[in-house]
């Protein structure tokens, strides 16, 4: 029997190893659902899957849907087109696909689930987004996801693949139109619809003619054509609504499934295409009522498709929005392999039996690897083991893994070296094929692998191989059986499971059931002998070899390769950054006088620096990130650090190769290292230090790039980096405690247990209840105000730690502070282990201060209100204020009674004050009222200067009939301040005033009389209704005033016209002398002026006054004139008298020169006068001499 005939199923046959989402082939479906094999985890998936599925058409549900994952190879690709098959329930060769499943499971509840789905219609939409989407394949220019979706449910419908065109079909279909359009089309051009429309940018007029052929004018056609073209726009929510109204007009137990392939791969790390898968889930849940369904496959870890750690992140939000998570693994690849490749025939199980039962012991013993230097399990574990793998050993299945991995990560093989079940699937079916002639004692070597997996590695490699194969042909050394074994060591070269010792390669290349150990071991050496002259492979001390290329080359590539912990180099690259580059552990935050010290969380991309339990956090992203996703992350009390990804990397690079050689060296190096290779790690350790300085450098410049992002925005800063950073987190600190700056005056810290005691009992003017502090005070009395509304309670160091928190930031001491200040304003109480608790109380401030007993005072507001007060409040501010409405709270009624009583008492009292102030001081007659206005001014601000809310009502109760008396009085002046009395009261005082010197010389007992009662009225305390008097008297007053002044007036001028006559005889006396003359012309003039003011004078005082004035001018001139004239007497020798004899008749004339007749003392005076200047005259000329 040969090999090929123990197989139930052929091993030609085409397996199709890579599951491709759109081959609809029926002869491909039928071998796909045939060939399935249902493991326990994929079973477990569809069991799942349904009971999900099935839930929605008795509860609709927006949880629609379903993430399948896995690694390259798991079977996501296989497992979504199952599942399409099983949906959308066609009749495949004559069975449905449900039917296909009734032989690989017994589990009656899965099979019953199907039925049920395939009851119910059903469209599953299969498609590679990738291959469905029109645009290029850089991220930056991929087609949108809902973009893809329409085009897949337009081609469901039999639209175009063109979304604008498929556009002006749906709504020609929603007109009735469109088969129409498309036999117009037909008739007009020879073509189907279908194919014209390829090119319908070219045949506009074609088409805009069929349009107008179904009904629509030339204008309209043309316009919908156009516009139809140029105006076509989609978004999530009409594409979600057109497929909901279909899904409607389908019925209710319709549904429409989407089942896209590789959509983790075609998302990437766009985060816009990321939104836009997440938007349109959404918006088919929200909208079409579990009648949608969006099946999707991505890799399972996100790190495969998704390079930027933050893209990783949206990727998980857009995960959470599928409820029904599939993850598949590769661990039951076996299973798959054995069920689809290896399942036997009958006959061929019953022929291997017989093989093991026959060589059991020494197939083991054929296949035992050498336990020390191997981690592999050694040959087959039972008889049944042996048939289901055979001619395969089961090692090869997890040593196949490894080696695909090692590929990948050493960098030797293609995109397309998976570990998973295709590959691996693959290489099986192939070392099958290569051995399908040979007898059924044949096995598979690892040898037989390396042709399936050559394909994948990259020349470098297969090179080596190929020089070696060509040696073999041509007899240079080596022959064909060496080239295998140097395959061989080239697999398992660099896997850590097995050492390539002689006796582990004689396992691996065991080519019967029958081969005996020692003669192959020794066939094995013979090789390594001849590979090892040849220089293609390298023997160690241990005994082990290994495969070979240029050996620098080598070390150089294992160290690139060298797995290294990516987060200890996180970790070393982050603490250089806060140890170098921004070394403070706290940042130090001034304003105006205050300095804060604020702890801040330290992350650099997923490494944290110390704990993470601060409000504040440093968040610097090396690894490439958009503005839009920097400002994402920059959300409250985070300052986003944004530095230069190359330079980065170029760093981390750096520090990675530093513990890549170290780690290579340490694990690596020992007493077999051969000299060589020491000198070459010699030369690696040596530049360790250089890379050190090189990442610091590069992390230098990275930073002097860096850009930063605060609450959601770009911001920019001057400077050096540390500088930028100093504002970028004043910045930070400014806008997340944004009521930190509500404390301008804080209270020391070394002296707080006495600024509180000044605060609490109110000892001296306290800084934290000025107005600098109000915003704060308020603050915390709202909160509290709140607790009070909730009938709530806080103890002492929550309060204290809400306020060190956002938005706040206080220090404790002034928290506690503002707490004294509203414990003495009435607004809270404490109490310390269930007991009042108040300064009066032992260790009141010590305890305050002390942190380990603030979890035992309790916060609680002031809130009771005594009913029968609360009763006589309702009841006064009723009858005062004409205020019905009513409160609960001291607080409240405090509120308004003192605006009321501001409003009713307090500024009409000042505006009254206001116009006392107006009057003259020095008055003799004050306004009246003062004591009455003292008395409410008094009352009114005892009352206001309470400040317990609780106590300040009572005593406003207390204050009733108090304050009607206030009412009647503030009604009295009221009517004297603001009425009409007071201007006649001024006006009264005014009179007094100004006729002062009058009323002390007009003696007449009705003018006295008038007088005093005036100054009566005037003098009152109170305002009374004898004010009304004034006016009249007032009146009385200035008419005997001016009466008597006019007749005493009169008087007066005579006076003042015998002086001016005086004054003129002094002149005409002494005319002849110039200087005389000249200096009696000015005291003329000023006599002139007094006589136009007695003249126009109203008052007798006033004239009195300016005659009396004029009379002493009179007789200054004619003293001053005779001394004139002395004077020139004396000096002139030329003035000689004469004697004179004066007749009585001279005299008689002169004496009555002025006068007729003499009554008065007053004719008298002007006749003497006027002798006396007739006889000065005659002096000047004359001496006289008796006659």
């Amino acid at each position: 029997m040969q090999i090929k005939n123990l197989f139930l199923k052929d091993i030609f046959r085409p397996i199709n190893n890579v599951v491709q989402a759109e081959q609809i082939e029926e002869d491909v479906v039928k071998t796909e659902l045939d060939e399935y094999v249902l493991t326990e985890e994929s079973e477990h998936y569809l069991e799942r899957f349904y009971r999900n599925y099935l839930a929605i058409y008795d509860q609709p549900s927006t949880k629609v849907g379903v993430w399948i994952s896995g690694f390259f190879g798991s079977g996501k690709s296989h497992f979504l087109k199952i599942l399409s098959y099983l949906l959308h329930n066609q009749s495949i060769a004559g069975k449905t696909p449900a039917d296909y499943f009734q032989d690989k499971t017994d589990n009656q509840e899965l099979l019953n689930m199907m039925q049920q789905v395939s009851e119910k219609r059903t469209d599953a939409l299969l498609f590679n987004i990738d291959s469905r989407s029109t645009s290029s394949s850089k991220d930056a220019e991929k087609e949108r996801i809902i973009e893809v979706f329409l085009r897949v449910f337009n081609n469901h419908l039999g639209y175009s693949d063109t979304l604008w065109v498929a556009d002006m079909e749906r709504q020609l279909d929603n007109d009735g139109t469109y088969e129409a359009f498309k036999k117009a089309i037909h008739d007009q051009n020879g073509t189907a619809w279908e194919e014209f429309r390829l090119k319908i940018k070219l045949r506009k007029k074609k088409v805009i003619q069929a349009l107008e052929t179904v009904g629509y004018d030339a204008d309209t056609a043309e316009s919908f054509f156009i516009m139809s073209r140029e105006w076509f726009s989609i978004d999530a929510d009409s594409v979600a609504q057109l497929i909901a109204d279909y899904c409607k007009k389908q019925g209710p137990d319709y549904r429409i499934v989407f089942l896209a392939d590789e959509v983790g791969q075609y998302v990437g790390n766009n985060t816009n295409l990321m939104l836009n898968l997440q938007t349109i889930t959404e918006r088919l849940g929200d909208l079409c009522h579990g009648q949608a369904w969006v099946i999707v496959t991505s890799q399972e870890k996100l790190e495969a498709t998704v390079s930027d750690l933050d893209s990783t992140k949206d990727f998980s939000k857009i995960q959470g929005r599928f409820e029904t998570k599939i993850n598949l693994s590769s661990a039951n690849t076996d299973e798959v392999i054995k069920k689809r490749l290896l399942e036997k025939e009958d006959i061929g199980a019953d022929t291997l039996k017989t093989i093991h039962d026959q060589e059991g012991n020494l197939i083991h013993n054929r296949l035992a690897f050498d336990k020390q230097n191997t981690q592999l399990r050694s040959g087959y574990r039972s008889i049944d083991e042996f048939v289901e793998f055979y001619p395969f050993v089961p090692y090869q299945i997890e040593l196949l893994q490894k080696i695909f991995t090692k590929i990948r990560n050493l960098g030797e093989g293609g995109q397309h070296t998976s570990r998973g079940e295709r590959s691996l699937l693959k290489a099986f079916q192939e070392a099958a094929q290569l051995n399908a002639e040979e007898k059924v004692d044949n096995m598979v070597t690892m040898a037989e692998f390396y042709p399936s997996i050559r394909d994948y590695l990259e020349s470098s490699i297969t090179s080596t191989i190929s020089r070696a194969q060509d040696r073999a042909r041509n007899n240079e050394g080596l022959e064909e059986y060496d080239v295998k074994v140097l395959q061989v060591l080239y697999l398992i070269k660099g896997i850590d499971d097995i050492k390539s010792t002689p006796s582990n390669i004689a396992t691996l290349m065991v080519e019967t059931v029958y081969d005996e150990r020692q003669p192959l071991e020794y066939r094995i050496k013979e090789s390594l002998n001849r590979l090892q002259m040849a220089m293609f492979i390298e023997q160690h001390a241990d005994g082990s070899y290994s495969f070979l290329s240029d050996e620098e080359q080598e070390i150089n590539r294992e160290i690139r390769v060298e797995e290294y912990n990516s987060s200890a180099v996180r970790e070393r690259l982050g603490n250089l950054f806060f140890n170098e580059m921004y070394r403070y552990p706290k940042y130090e935050y001034k304003y105006k006088e205050q300095t804060k010290h604020f702890d801040y969380n330290k992350r650099f991309d997923n490494y944290v620096k110390g704990q993470m339990n601060h409000e504040l956090t440093m968040q610097v992203f090396s690894e490439g990130m958009t503005d839009s996703e920097a400002a994402l992350q920059a959300n409250s009390g985070h300052l986003i650090i944004l530095l230069d990804k190359d330079l980065v990397a170029e760093a981390e690079s750096s520090l990675a190769y530093i513990q890549q050689v170290g780690s290579y060296v340490r694990r690596k190096q020992s007493s077999t290292t051969s000299p060589q290779q020491k000198r070459i790690f010699e030369a690696k350790i040596a530049e360790v230090d250089e890379y050190e300085d090189k990442a610091t450098e590069l992390l230098k410049k990275a930073c002097e790039n860096a850009e930063f992002f605060i609450q959601g925005q770009h911001r920019d800063f001057n400077g050096a980096f540390e500088s930028k950073v100093d504002q970028a987190m004043d910045m930070l600190i400014r806008n997340t405690y944004t009521k930190f700056h509500y404390i301008e005056e804080p209270i020391s810290f070394k002296n707080s247990k006495n600024e509180w005691m000044q605060v609490a009992e109110n000892l001296g003017q306290q800084s934290l209840f000025s107005d600098l502090n109000k915003n704060a005070i308020d603050e915390v009395k709202h909160f509290i105000e709140e607790l009070e509304r909730s009938h709530d309670q806080r103890t002492l160091k929550q309060v204290v730690q809400k306020y060190k928190t956002v938005p706040y930031g206080w220090e404790e001491q002034d928290t506690i502070g503002i707490l004294m200040g509203l414990m003495s304003a009435g607004k809270v109480r404490f109490t310390y282990a269930g007991e009042a608790f108040n300064p009066k109380s032992n260790q009141f401030y010590d305890r305050l201060e002390k942190i380990s007993e603030r979890d035992r005072i309790v916060v609680l507001p002031i809130v009771e209100m005594d009913h029968q007060v609360k009763q006589d409040l309702i009841a006064l501010i009723r009858d005062f204020f004409s205020n019905t409405q009513t409160y609960d709270t001291y607080d409240a009624y405090e509120e308004l009674i003192r605006e009321k009583i501001e409003e009713e008492f307090v500024q009409p009292i000042e505006k009254i004050r206001g116009r006392r102030r107006q009057q003259d001081p020095t008055s003799e007659y004050p306004y009246p009222g003062e004591s009455d206005i003292r008395t409410i001014v008094n009352d009114t601000q005892k009352l206001l200067a309470i400040r317990d809310s609780e106590q300040f009502c009572r005593t406003f109760i207390q204050y009733k009939d108090d304050i009607e008396g206030w009412y009647d009085i503030l009604e009295t002046l009221q009517g004297f301040y603001e009425g009409n009395p007071i201007v006649k009261f001024d006006e009264a005082v005014h009179a007094l005033k100004e006729h002062k010197q009058d009323l002390e010389i007009i003696h007449k007992e009705e003018l006295e009389e008038t007088t005093q009662r005036m100054i009566r009225i005037l003098l009152q305390e109170e305002p009374t209704k004898e004010i009304s008097q004034l006016p009249k008297l007032t009146d009385v007053l200035k008419n005997i005033i001016q009466e008597e002044t006019s007749k005493q007036k009169q008087a007066v001028m005579i006076q003042s016209e015998i002086s001016l006559n005086h004054l003129n005889n002094i002149a005409n006396q002494y005319n002849q002398y110039e200087s005389i003359s000249k200096y009696i012309k000015s005291q003329k003039n000023q006599a002139t002026q007094l006589h136009e003011k007695i003249k126009k004078s109203e008052r007798i005082s006033s004239a009195r006054i300016n005659q009396q004035q004029l009379n002493e001018l009179v007789e200054s001139t004619k003293t001053k004139a005779r001394q004139m004239f002395k004077g020139l007497i004396h000096d002139s020798d030329t003035v000689k008298r004469q004697p004179k004899k004066i007749t009585e008749h001279e005299l008689y004339d002169s004496f009555f020169s002025q006068v007729d007749t003499i009554e008065s003392e007053e004719d008298l005076e002007r006749a003497i006068e006027s002798l006396k200047k007739s006889l000065i005259k005659e002096l000047q000329t004359h001496y006289f001499v008796r006659s």
